[in-house]
């Protein structure tokens, strides 16, 4: 009769070979980014995520005019070395406006991921504490949620609630 030996744990990322150099493990920081920076995609939305962020910033501080001047005398101005990229129809400056669009467009994704934090971890804890018909409910909801696609909720919610009184 053969004896059948327990299997042996292999650690995460280590060559199963049992070779003599035991490799990194597979989610690394360093091979992380080495994997990223590769990816050109990955370069650019990085790159634009630091120009909004820094458009952002440096709004809090100096805006090359006041985002919020109506200049009537100036209105559809081609950019110029006054306006670098004109200005529009009430003649504000649109350097200004979308600097300071970019930090308003930075606390509405901050805000929309707290919330969404917030809802979920408290759901999930939930579910996780009270088994049962509560967990199945929770977890129902949160397949019809995901179901939905975000625009087809936004056009039935308009729907729903109408035009809002003038």
């Amino acid at each position: 009769m053969s004896s059948i030996e327990p299997a042996t744990a292999i650690p995460l990322g280590a060559a199963p070979s049992g070779g003599a150099g035991v490799p990194q493990p597979l989610l690394s920081g360093k091979s992380f980014w080495r994997r990223a920076l590769r990816h050109r995609s990955f370069m650019a939305g990085g790159l634009l995520t630091l120009l909004v962020i820094s458009a952002a910033l440096l709004s809090l501080v100096w805006t090359p005019w006041p985002a919020y001047e109506i200049d009537m005398a100036h209105k559809l101005n081609p950019p110029s070395s006054a306006h670098w990229l004109g200005t529009d129809m009430l003649g504000r400056d649109i350097v200004s406006l979308l600097m300071v669009g970019a930090r308003t467009s930075i606390m509405v994704g901050i805000i929309a991921v707290g919330i969404g934090l917030l809802l979920g971890a408290s759901l999930g804890l939930l579910a996780a504490a009270r088994r049962g018909w509560t967990e199945e409910l929770i977890m129902r909801l949160s397949d019809f949620t995901f179901a939905f696609p975000a625009l087809l909720s936004a056009i039935m919610l308009a729907a729903v609630a109408g035009n809002p009184a003038p």
